[in-house]
C-alpha cells in the first residue's frame, strides 16, 4: 500500500474523535471558493548572447492562466480540497525558439528546457487532499501546498509547487507551533506530473541518476525514491523573542538539522530585529554519488558542512532597513533541491543562491511603503554580493545557476501595488534585477544580464 493511502485511511479512523458540520450537503453547499486570475511578462537582456547567437532580449515570455480552489465546510472535522491550475501561451505571442537559451521564463510554461514544449500551456489538478482538524491541530494528506524549511510553493511562476504526503500542525502547546510534514511525491512549477523526491531540477545530478526519475527516462511516472521527513517547532514562550528547531531526514543520502533564532527591541521610535540561522548538514550516503574528493579536491567523499546567517533589521515608520550576511563552510554545498531556500529572509536574492562550498554574501535591502505617496504602493530595493569559491564544482543548478561558480552581485528594485475601488482584489508587481557575473577560468563567458518581471493578479 502505498504511504499516503496508509495515511489518509488512519485519518478516517480518527472521524469519531470531532464534531463538525450536520450533513454532507451542507458541507459541499458551504463550501468555500478561491478564484485567480494571472498574467505574467519576463524578459532577460544579456551582455553578451555570443554563446546563443542572437541579440536583444532573450527568451521572453508572456504567460495568462490561473487557478480554482475549492474547500469543503468541515464535516466531523474532516475537508476535502481542490485545485485546479492553467497557463497558456495567448495567441502564441510567446516564441518558442526562445525555449532554447530560456532561464526564469521556463516556468511559465511546461518546463522541458527546450523549443520542444517552450510557449506550451496546460492544466493541472495540482492539489487534492483530506484533512482533518481536531483541537487545535490540523492535518493534511493528498497533494497540496507544504511550507517548512525545505519545501515551499515557491508561487513566484504561473503554478506553484506541490507535494505528495501528510503534514501535521499542531498549536496545543502554548505559545508553541510543532510541525511534522512528511513528502514522497514531488511537482515542479513547470510540469504536469508528480515525480519522486529525486525528480527536481535542482536535486544534483549524480543523485538522481540513482534512481528512477523523468530527467533519466522522459517517462511522466514516479519511479522510485525515498521519502523526505521535515520536522520542527517555532516557540514564542519568551517575550520579543522566537525560537526555531528543524530537522530534514531524506534517507540513504543526507539529514539537516536548522536552528533560528529572532529577537526584536524598541530603540527610540525604532524597533531593531536581530536574527541568525545555523544549518548542519549530515552526510547519510549522497557523497558516495556525488564524490566531492575527485571533483572538489576535498579530503573525503563526506558533504557533511554548515552554514551560518545573521541580519539585523530596523524599522522606522514607513522604512524597513536590511543588513545580513552569510557563510558556508568549504566543506560542502548544502543539499536543497525543493525551493526552501536556506537564507531566505537574509542574503538570497532573484535568480542568486549562496549555499555552494566556500561561499560569503552579504546583503543590503530597503523597504519602503509609498502609502503617503500612492495608496497601495510597497517597494523593496536592494544589493548583494555574492564571493564564492572558484575551486569548488558545484552539485546541482540550484548552486551554481549555470554561471559555473563565479563571484556575483546584484541590484533588485521590487514594486507592488494593490488596487482598491472598483479594481478591489488586483494587485500589481513589478521586479527589475541587474546582475553582474564575473567570468571564470572554467567558464569565460560573459553571462552578466538585466531581468524584469511583470505580473498582473486578481483574486475573486
Amino acid at each position: 500500500m502505498k504511504r499516503v493511502s496508509l495515511i489518509t485511511a488512519t485519518l478516517l479512523c480518527m472521524s469519531s474523535y470531532s464534531n463538525g458540520a450536520e450533513d454532507l450537503a451542507s458541507a459541499f453547499t458551504d463550501g468555500k471558493w478561491e478564484k485567480r486570475v494571472r498574467v505574467q511578462y519576463f524578459s532577460t537582456d544579456w551582455d553578451d548572447n555570443s554563446a546563443t547567437g542572437k541579440n536583444g532580449e532573450d527568451a521572453t515570455g508572456l504567460a495568462v492562466g490561473g487557478s480554482l480552489l475549492y474547500k469543503t465546510a468541515p464535516l466531523n472535522g474532516f475537508i476535502v480540497g481542490l485545485g485546479v491550475y492553467a497557463t497558456s501561451n495567448p495567441f502564441g505571442m510567446t516564441d518558442k525558439s526562445d525555449g532554447a537559451t530560456a532561464t526564469t521564463s521556463l516556468d511559465l510554461f511546461r518546463r522541458a528546457g527546450s523549443e520542444k514544449f517552450y510557449g506550451e500551456g496546460y492544466v493541472v489538478l495540482a492539489q487534492s487532499y483530506l484533512g482533518y482538524d481536531f483541537a487545535r491541530s490540523k492535518t493534511k494528506a493528498g497533494r497540496f501546498l507544504m511550507t517548512n524549511p525545505w519545501v515551499t510553493p515557491n508561487d513566484t511562476k504561473m503554478i506553484p509547487i506541490v507535494v505528495e504526503g501528510l503534514e501535521i500542525v499542531s498549536n496545543d502547546v502554548l505559545n508553541t507551533k510543532i510541525q511534522l510534514d512528511y513528502m514522497d511525491g514531488f511537482k515542479e512549477r513547470g510540469e504536469i506530473y508528480f515525480g519522486n523526491m529525486a525528480d527536481g531540477s535542482d536535486v544534483p545530478n549524480s543523485i538522481r541518476k540513482q534512481y528512477t526519475t523523468h530527467y533519466n527516462t522522459g517517462d511522466d511516472t514516479k519511479g522510485d525514491s525515498d521519502g523526505v521527513l521535515v520536522g520542527g517547532f517555532v516557540n514564542k514562550s519568551i517575550d520579543s523573542l522566537e525560537l526555531q528547531a528543524w530537522g530534514m531526514h531524506w534517507n540513504g543520502l543526507v539529514s539537516q538539522a536548522r536552528l533560528e533564532a529572532n529577537y526584536a527591541f524598541e530603540l527610540g521610535d525604532a524597533v531593531v530585529g536581530v536574527g541568525a540561522i545555523g544549518i548542519m548538514q549530515f552526510d547519510n550516503g549522497a557523497g558516495e554519488f556525488i564524490l566531492p574528493k575527485a571533483n572538489n579536491g576535498d579530503s573525503d567523499n563526506s558533504i557533511d558542512t554548515n552554514l551560518i546567517a545573521m541580519r539585523t533589521t530596523v524599522n522606522h515608520g514607513d522604512v524597513k532597513l536590511l543588513i545580513a550576511g552569510a557563510k558556508t563552510s568549504g566543506d560542502g554545498d548544502l543539499i536543497a533541491p525543493w525551493r526552501g531556500f536556506p537564507t531566505n529572509g537574509y542574503t538570497r536574492s532573484m535568480t542568486q543562491t549562496d549555499w555552494n562550498a566556500g561561499t560569503k554574501s552579504y546583503k543590503i535591502g530597503l523597504d519602503y511603503d509609498c502609502e503617503d505617496i500612492i495608496s497601495g504602493l510597497s517597494a523593496n530595493l536592494s544589493y548583494s554580493k555574492y564571493d564564492r569559491d572558484e575551486s569548488k564544482t558545484p552539485y546541482s543548478s540550484a548552486t551554481n545557476r549555470g554561471f559555473a561558480n563565479g563571484d556575483a552581485s546584484q541590484w533588485n528594485l521590487d514594486m507592488v501595488q494593490k488596487l482598491d475601488g472598483k479594481f478591489k482584489g488586483v494587485w500589481l508587481k513589478a521586479r527589475f534585477m541587474n546582475q553582474d557575473n564575473k567570468p571564470t577560468i572554467a567558464y569565460p563567458i560573459e553571462t552578466s544580464n538585466r531581468e524584469m518581471r511583470l505580473e498582473a493578479n486578481y483574486r475573486f
